[in-house]
């Protein structure tokens, strides 16, 4: 399951995938037919892969409701993972999703995760059963306020950790801007 923009492939994590996140670079490469960076996978995801490879394999149909890759094409080399967008899992009993995203500090500031998460907002808006997407952060990590923002989220108040805030758009609101 991929989704493409204009600069990035979005790839949806399978269990493989997830498993040789964490053991075996070389054959993550080889799925992905891509460059994977020595600090690809942060730590703090290299944590949670096996968790994703268990829970995946278990629930085919969660493919897609969890990790995509972030893959930069690049015309002259290979694609390269440069972060990770993604979902905390099935759309609610409301139709709402959680939304999170990570790239590495390289690729900062370049508007590659805004695009990544516009790309990944449009597949789910294509779901049927997605009525809208949020996603929480500290209010001083002013990037990823940004990201919301360009993406047509607008704040909701707190989030459920403290200190942090919510920003969400719903179904309605995607379909009525242009984002």
């Amino acid at each position: 399951m991929q989704v493409h923009t204009p600069r990035l492939t979005l790839m949806a994590v399978l269990p493989e995938m997830a498993r040789a996140t964490i053991t075996d670079r070389a054959h993550l490469a080889k799925l992905l037919n891509a460059h994977v960076p020595e600090d690809f996978p942060p730590k703090i995801m290299a944590d949670v892969m096996s968790y994703f490879a268990e829970r995946l394999e278990q629930d085919p149909e969660l493919v897609g409701w969890w990790v995509w890759y972030i893959l930069l094409k690049q015309a002259t080399q290979f694609r390269t993972v440069i972060g990770t967008v993604g979902f905390n899992g099935y759309p609610d009993l409301a139709g709402y999703l959680l939304m999170g995203y990570f790239t590495l500090s390289r690729y900062e500031g370049q508007g590659y995760t805004t695009e990544a998460a516009a790309g990944l907002l449009r597949w789910a808006f294509q779901q049927p059963q997605v009525e809208g997407v949020m996603a929480e952060t500290f209010p001083t990590h002013i990037a990823s306020v940004r990201v919301m923002k360009k993406n047509g989220m607008v704040l909701l108040g707190t989030g459920s950790e403290p200190g942090t805030v919510k920003y969400g758009i719903t179904r309605d609101r995607y379909f009525s801007t242009s984002v």
